[in-house]
């Protein structure tokens, strides 16, 4: 941990007070040179590792979520009986905490049956329980080696730090899209949605094309509310969103203009694409462009119509279209996609159906998530459709790859 400690928790300084060696990294605390004997009767030194979400912003200290607690090393061995610990080790599966840092011993030991109140009390429990065992081989062993280590914790995109992920265990996972640098072609509807989704990944950054103004329509149709002055604004939506977003996050960054055939060439340094428009024509110049290019994106689309029938209520009928392309699969756009300047579709007309636009971009970030490996994905389907009429979704255009057994 750096010297001069950035968190208010008091029970954090309290042990660099003591001499322990602490770094806070990617929402976890790690204790360094915690003394313990392996199996062969050595005084190693290892890493306790703790998901720590630091403290409330009203100054009150973090507490530990229960009363276990990760150990980086050997399996801890009793002295004198040379037998491992059972009494404080749970398991020994290893298990990636975050990028670059796994946990090998699971411990699980509850001072008096109770659970520590703070970091202070379950660090120094299990410090205790080590060092006397490591103490009996070597009476100097000490976990409090009064070293002060520098803060590597990376800049994270967030304004405020993600505690979920550490809480659940799955900051490994999160932190695979660190580098990622999207694109969302149209904000409007679903789009904005996806936007909403997107910024709440910890991809580095999220580019956002849209050369339209964001109108009364558009607050009908996009997460969270607009006052009527922003409404009145008539901003351009891009640079509405960056604006609204770059509040939670960094790397929002807006290009407020109509993708066309002039500047196709930006979207050749994004990692993935999303396609959120309504024209035919547009879709295929972006999709067939990024296709030829090897470039992974997925094109989405609503369809709505109205139906009447005679002595009942009018009613809606519609359903959410997502289409992938992916190096493994490509050649079923034509398939899949409309290409048609104006089909009838009841959407076209600003009808207002948040509901669906959240449903389409739910699908379209889910089946993202699938295609770089945070999702489990069993069947591989490059084309999904839920019509809501029968809440069913319909999947087709699968990988020749089969899933491996």
């Amino acid at each position: 941990m750096s010297a001069v400690p950035t968190d208010p928790d008091p029970f954090i300084q309290q042990l660099l007070n003591e001499g322990y060696e602490l770094e806070i990294l990617h929402q976890h605390l790690l204790v360094y040179g915690i003394p313990y004997v392996n199996a062969q009767r050595e005084v190693c030194s290892g890493i306790l590792a703790v998901a720590y979400t630091g403290s409330r912003q009203d100054g009150v200290a973090a507490r530990p979520k229960n009363h276990t607690i990760w150990l980086q090393g050997e399996l801890p061995h009793h002295a004198a009986s040379d037998k491992p610990m059972g009494d404080v080790v749970n398991h020994s599966n290893t298990q990636n905490l975050f990028e670059g840092f796994s946990g090998n011993h699971y411990f699980s030991n509850k001072p008096n049956n109770v659970v520590p109140s703070n970091f202070y009390e379950l660090v120094i429990h299990y410090h205790s329980l080590l060092r006397a065992e490591a103490q009996q081989i070597d009476p100097n062993a000490d976990g409090r080696t009064g070293k002060v280590r520098p803060n590597r914790d990376p800049a994270s995109v967030f304004h405020y730090p993600d505690t979920a992920s550490c809480r659940s265990g799955i900051t490994g996972l999160s932190q695979r899209l660190k580098d990622y640098r999207v694109a969302i072609i149209g904000v409007g509807g679903t789009g904005s949605y996806i936007l909403d989704l997107m910024a709440k990944t910890s991809v580095k950054e999220i580019h956002l094309f849209d050369g339209d103004t964001f109108d009364s329509h558009n607050a009908f149709r996009s997460p969270g509310i607009a006052t009527l002055d922003e409404v009145n604004r008539s901003e351009n939506k891009a640079l509405f969103f960056q604006e609204r977003y770059q509040q939670f996050r960094k790397g929002i960054i807006s290009h407020p203009y109509r993708v066309n055939a002039d500047n196709l060439v930006k979207l050749d340094d994004f990692d993935f694409t999303f396609s959120c428009i309504d024209g035919g024509i547009s879709r295929k110049l972006i999709c067939e462009y990024l296709s030829n290019k090897g470039r992974g994106f997925i094109d989405t689309g609503i369809g709505m119509k109205l139906h009447s029938f005679d002595g009942a209520p009018d009613e809606l009928a519609g359903a959410c279209r997502v289409t992938a392309c992916t190096q493994e699969k490509n050649d079923h756009l034509d398939r899949c996609l409309d290409y048609a300047p104006d089909d009838g579709n009841l959407y076209d007309s600003n009808i207002q159906v948040a509901d669906m636009n959240a449903l389409n971009a739910a699908m379209a970030v889910i089946r993202w998530k699938q295609v770089v490996g945070i999702y489990q994905d069993q069947e591989r389907a490059h084309n999904l459709t839920l019509a809501t009429s029968l809440q069913s979704l319909h999947r087709e255009e699968y990988e020749e790859t089969p899933w491996p057994e």
